[in-house]
Protein backbone atom coordinates (compact mmCIF):
# COMPACT_ATOMS: atom_id res chain seq x y z
CA UNK A 1 0.00 0.00 0.00
CA UNK A 2 0.97 3.53 -0.74
CA UNK A 3 2.22 6.38 2.03
CA UNK A 4 -0.51 8.08 3.47
CA UNK A 5 0.07 12.22 3.86
CA UNK A 6 1.23 13.52 7.03
CA UNK A 7 -2.18 14.12 9.82
CA UNK A 8 -2.36 17.68 8.93
CA UNK A 9 -4.96 20.28 8.21
CA UNK A 10 -3.92 23.49 6.05
CA UNK A 11 -7.01 25.66 7.78
CA UNK A 12 -6.19 29.00 8.98
CA UNK A 13 -7.71 29.10 12.81
CA UNK A 14 -10.17 31.40 11.48
CA UNK A 15 -11.59 29.22 9.10
CA UNK A 16 -11.25 25.77 10.90
CA UNK A 17 -13.53 27.84 13.52
CA UNK A 18 -15.37 28.35 10.76
CA UNK A 19 -15.65 25.02 9.48
CA UNK A 20 -16.41 23.44 12.92
CA UNK A 21 -19.26 25.49 13.21
CA UNK A 22 -20.27 23.85 9.80
CA UNK A 23 -20.23 20.10 11.07
CA UNK A 24 -21.72 20.90 14.24
CA UNK A 25 -24.62 22.59 12.67
CA UNK A 26 -25.04 19.87 10.14
CA UNK A 27 -24.57 17.21 12.74
CA UNK A 28 -26.65 18.97 15.02
CA UNK A 29 -29.79 18.65 13.05
CA UNK A 30 -30.63 15.12 13.45
CA UNK A 31 -30.14 14.39 9.89
CA UNK A 32 -26.87 12.76 9.49
CA UNK A 33 -26.07 9.95 11.43
CA UNK A 34 -22.58 8.53 12.50
CA UNK A 35 -20.98 5.49 13.03
CA UNK A 36 -17.20 4.23 13.71
CA UNK A 37 -15.69 1.61 11.30
CA UNK A 38 -13.18 -0.47 10.62
CA UNK A 39 -10.50 2.22 9.63
CA UNK A 40 -12.78 5.56 10.25
CA UNK A 41 -16.18 7.14 10.21
CA UNK A 42 -19.70 6.51 7.99
CA UNK A 43 -21.44 9.23 7.57
CA UNK A 44 -25.06 9.20 6.38
CA UNK A 45 -27.50 11.97 5.47
CA UNK A 46 -31.11 11.33 5.02
CA UNK A 47 -32.98 13.27 2.87
CA UNK A 48 -32.46 17.32 2.81
CA UNK A 49 -29.02 17.14 4.53
CA UNK A 50 -27.48 14.75 1.31
CA UNK A 51 -26.54 18.16 -0.57
CA UNK A 52 -24.85 20.05 2.77
CA UNK A 53 -23.02 16.85 3.82
CA UNK A 54 -21.27 17.00 -0.24
CA UNK A 55 -20.46 20.40 0.46
CA UNK A 56 -18.96 19.88 3.85
CA UNK A 57 -16.94 16.88 2.17
CA UNK A 58 -15.71 18.78 -0.95
CA UNK A 59 -14.18 21.50 1.37
CA UNK A 60 -12.56 18.58 3.41
CA UNK A 61 -10.68 16.89 0.42
CA UNK A 62 -8.77 20.54 -0.14
CA UNK A 63 -7.71 20.73 3.12
CA UNK A 64 -7.04 17.36 4.73
CA UNK A 65 -5.06 15.03 2.20
CA UNK A 66 -4.46 12.32 4.93
CA UNK A 67 -8.30 11.46 4.59
CA UNK A 68 -9.55 8.98 1.69
CA UNK A 69 -13.16 10.03 0.94
CA UNK A 70 -16.07 7.44 -0.49
CA UNK A 71 -19.21 9.16 -1.32
CA UNK A 72 -22.45 7.23 -2.38
CA UNK A 73 -25.24 9.25 -3.35
CA UNK A 74 -29.14 7.32 -3.54
CA UNK A 75 -30.68 9.43 -5.68
CA UNK A 76 -33.98 7.49 -5.18
CA UNK A 77 -34.02 8.26 -1.65
CA UNK A 78 -32.29 11.21 -1.90
CA UNK A 79 -29.83 9.72 0.71
CA UNK A 80 -25.72 10.26 0.90
CA UNK A 81 -23.37 8.03 2.26
CA UNK A 82 -19.61 8.89 3.32
CA UNK A 83 -17.00 6.88 4.47
CA UNK A 84 -13.68 8.72 5.65
CA UNK A 85 -10.84 6.39 5.85
CA UNK A 86 -6.98 6.68 7.34
CA UNK A 87 -4.31 4.97 8.25
CA UNK A 88 -2.47 4.66 11.91
CA UNK A 89 -3.54 7.13 14.07
CA UNK A 90 -5.34 9.07 11.69
CA UNK A 91 -8.49 6.65 12.22
CA UNK A 92 -8.84 7.64 15.92
CA UNK A 93 -8.13 11.49 14.73
CA UNK A 94 -11.57 10.87 12.74
CA UNK A 95 -13.33 9.49 15.19
CA UNK A 96 -12.44 12.60 17.24
CA UNK A 97 -13.54 15.07 14.41
CA UNK A 98 -17.01 13.15 13.57
CA UNK A 99 -17.95 10.94 16.85
CA UNK A 100 -18.66 13.18 20.18
CA UNK A 101 -19.80 11.32 23.36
Amino acid sequence: MGEWPPIACTLTAADLRDRQGAWAKLLGSGLVDRDCVAGGIRLHAARGAGAALVELIDLERECCAWIQFNVTHDPIAGEVDVLLIAEGEGEEVLAGMFVFG
